[in-house]
């Protein structure tokens, strides 16, 4: 390692492994896992497979590298063995192939497996319908599909014991109200089917007794019933002694797995719908690590790019660079090749054969510096990697973890360093790297019953199979109702069915949005560039802004929303001219659902309707962040929807000046930038807005809401305690990007005091310490 970067190391020592005691297997098993180079199990390895041999559903937390692979793995092989079939679900397609290949291992036991996603061709997954193997791995999205479509798959159904949810943490947010609504119809389809398989077992049943009912008359006498057998007398073996039938398959169980969160039980339960005492809950951190070594290096002169590669070069290691978008790693590659430096990219969005060539290589070690967005970060194997550097803070605890966790895998030293972009959160912990490094985690939400959601899973249901009036939870009538008189559905006797239109409806909703979804097209072609949400488009896509694709600037030329498009125009000059909306937003209180104090400020939570407004927007130059031009549109972008939010009072500390407003507004851009760290949701899930007379909203972002305002409700302390120690720690005099300014704010951060909020958060502390 060069001597030129040695930044403040902090030493996270080695941790020995902790194994189990003998684990009973059948000897082939057992023989396949010598093979693989395990010879006895961990600790938590060995409770995790014991306790769903026992029939009960867990939810698996360990960290990474500790083994959660196996803690599935072999009761799902062993339930091949007995003929039953397993659904194994990953939230990335390279996660998919890397525990394709590991369940391969068992083929020579007769375990057939596949994976069936987007990138398999039409061909092999007709042939995975014609003869279902023992194993399906897939994700959500085609878990999807696959339930509209029951009785092709009614075969493997019938035969499902296993579900695994993998990283289960993936999930928080909009995406995992989703989830929860795709497990909810899952759940529905096996029981109907099952149903359905009892009640036509029971119908033969019944009709072979009447069948020898009628013989037995025609016949004059009592006749032996089929099967029927003599003991050593050659007297008939009453029918009750016969040996018994096979009994039936058990209830699906589900397995959940993990990294370190928050609220593992109360998110499992969430996702699968079960109640939270039949979940059990493994803690693990028997396997063992080396010693790591840990550096935050705040921003300096250069730039985040420039930084992360510098250092990559300087550590002359085998390096993983982890940037939070695709246009950071595009940059990161731009930028590594003009340097010289043999960096390869690797993100979402790559041709799939692309992407298996990276992963392969890089853990062979035939590449060794890669630059990688989360799409590497889930649970894989990338071979012996010694460094992680962080081109900024992921957003969450869990996320850090997830991506130091891709080094140091085979035992040996690593290193993991974050280089703090200058925002509120990413200089909370480089102030604070200890905290960092041992903080608590965030807690998962999701929010299964937003209706904006709800709504179209229940139109999938019915595609699923008929709609009953059992089938309905509470407000799932009135948003049945909607579907009918919009045609989506139909009333079929007793049920309810999907139209040709609901039909079709059902099979482009994605899983990634709660509403309406504007089609980005080029201008000139008409060709599709890609899909925004409308709440995010209206800040993104007015008239006049410049938009980002795959490293290209556009200019936009508004929104249709009749047509539910926006059309955009290639930027062909190299000017640094970015774009930033202007906005104004208003929130009305409509239904109080949970009040509390900390301190003495008082908290609310509950539903709201929020008015977002795009009035106008300004140019500003991408290396000084100056201002350049502003400009009011025509008509403004408004965007109106009902969510969740929780509504703080602190009008016990404001007297109504336009310095307390300034106060209150800096206070809410870092108090918002704050509550990733503590509730694991993204940014843009969280909206605020604040009034001169004392009172602060944080909405959920998302028409419906997506849970998160719960978490900040139980939190706020927490929150406003690292927003007075970011006030107080950042250097500048009057405000920064690292502090109190947000790339966020419809104001075009005007209007900010960054002493006056200072002096609110110190309040607040104050009174909630008396």
């Amino acid at each position: 390692m060069s001597e030129s970067f040695s930044p403040n190391w902090i030493i996270e020592p080695p941790h020995p492994a902790q194994y189990a005691d003998e684990v009973p297997l059948a000897k082939p098993l057992r023989e396949v896992l010598h093979e693989r180079g395990i010879q006895k199990f961990y600790s938590h390895q060995a409770q995790a497979i014991q306790t769903i041999r026992d029939g009960k559903s867990i939810v698996l937390m360990a960290p990474t590298a500790a083994g959660k692979t196996e803690c599935y793995m072999v009761p799902v092989v062993e339930a091949a063995l007995q003929n039953r079939c397993s659904l194994l679900i990953f939230p990335t397609k390279a996660l998919s192939r890397d525990q394709w290949n590991r369940i391969r291992e068992f083929n020579l036991l007769g375990v057939r497996s596949a994976v069936y996603d987007g990138d398999v061709i039409e061909s092999q997954r007709q042939k995975v319908r014609k003869d279902f193997p023992h194993v399906i791995i897939t994700n959500f999205d085609m878990l999807h599909f696959m339930l509209l479509y029951p009785r092709i798959w009614a075969p493997f159904f019938a035969r499902l014991q296993y579900v695994v949810i993998d990283e289960m943490h993936a999930y928080s947010g909009t995406v995992g109200s989703h989830v929860a609504n795709v497990v909810w119809r899952l759940r529905r389809v096996l029981e109907k089917q099952r149903t359905a398989q009892k009640v036509k077992e029971e119908f033969e049943k019944e009709e072979a007794e009447k069948e020898r009912a009628k013989k037995e008359k025609e016949d004059g006498g009592p006749q032996l019933a089929p099967g029927s057998q003599f003991d050593l007398f050659g007297s008939p073996i009453p029918e009750d002694s016969t040996p018994a039938p096979p009994k039936s398959l058990p209830p699906v169980q589900f397995i959940c797995s993990s990294a370190t969160v928050g609220n593992p039980l109360e998110f499992a339960a969430k996702l699968t719908g079960l109640p939270l005492d039949s979940l059990r809950l493994i803690k693990g951190d028997g396997s063992p690590r080396g010693q790591i070594h840990h550096a935050v290096v705040s921003e300096g002169e250069e730039s985040v790019v420039t930084q992360c590669l510098r250092i990559a070069k300087e550590m002359d290691k085998k390096t993983i660079i982890f940037g939070n978008s695709h246009n950071m790693v595009e940059r990161l590659g731009m930028v590594g090749e003009r340097m010289g430096l043999p960096l390869a990219v690797y993100r979402s969005g790559l041709p799939s054969d692309e992407r298996r060539t990276l992963e392969s290589a890089f853990h062979s070690s035939r590449i060794k510096m890669l630059a990688a967005t989360s799409a590497l970060e889930l649970g894989m194997d990338v071979g012996n990697a010694d460094v992680a550097i962080l081109a900024g803070f992921p957003g969450t605890i869990t996320r850090l973890r997830q991506r130091i966790g891709r080094v140091g895998r085979k035992g040996q030293d690593s290193y993991a360093i974050l280089i703090a972009r200058p925002n509120p959160l990413d200089q909370y912990y480089a102030a604070n790297p200890k905290t960092y490094l041992n903080g608590l985690p965030e807690s998962c939400h999701a929010k299964p019953d937003n209706p904006h959601i709800r709504k179209w899973h229940l139109l999938s249901a019915a595609r699923d199979w008929p709609l009953e009036e059992d089938d309905l939870k509470e407000g799932d009538a009135p948003l049945v109702r909607e579907l009918i008189e919009e045609n989506f559905l139909r009333k079929f006797g007793d049920s309810i069915v999907p139209s040709a239109e609901g039909t079709k409806k059902a099979r482009t909703l994605s899983l990634r949005s709660a509403g309406e979804r504007i089609r980005l097209l080029d201008a000139s072609t008409s060709r599709l560039l890609g899909e925004r949400e409308y709440a995010l488009a209206i800040g993104e896509l007015y008239p006049g802004a410049i938009y980002l694709i795959g490293g290209r600037r556009y200019s936009s030329l508004g929104i249709d929303p009749d047509e539910g498009v926006a059309r955009l125009e290639l930027i062909r000059d190299a000017d640094s001219i970015y774009t930033q909306a202007l906005r104004t937003k208003r929130a009305q209180i409509l239904d109080v659902e949970e009040e509390g104090s900390w301190g003495s400020i008082p908290l609310s939570r509950g539903k709201v309707h929020i008015v977002n407004e795009v009035h106008g927007y300004v140019r500003k130059d991408s290396y000084s962040g100056q201002t350049l031009s502003r400009k009011e549109l025509d008509e403004p972008l408004v965007y109106e929807f009902d969510t969740h939010a929780l509504w703080t009072d602190w009008s016990e500390f404001s007297s109504g000046s336009l310095s307390d407003a300034e106060g209150l507004h800096a206070l809410e851009h870092v108090s918002i930038a704050m509550m990733p760290a503590l509730t694991g949701a993204d940014g843009s899930e969280i909206g605020g807005l604040s009034n001169p007379e004392g009172r602060i909203f944080y909405y959920e972002g998302s028409a419906g809401g997506s849970g998160v305002s719960e978490i900040v409700f139980s939190r706020y302390g927490e929150c406003i305690s690292m927003t007075e120690e970011r006030l107080r720690t950042c250097g500048c005099k009057k405000g920064c990007p690292s502090c109190i300014f947000s790339p966020q704010c419809g104001n075009n951060n005007n209007y900010l005091d960054k002493e006056e909020a200072l002096k609110f958060a110190r309040r607040g502390l104050e009174a909630a310490r008396k």
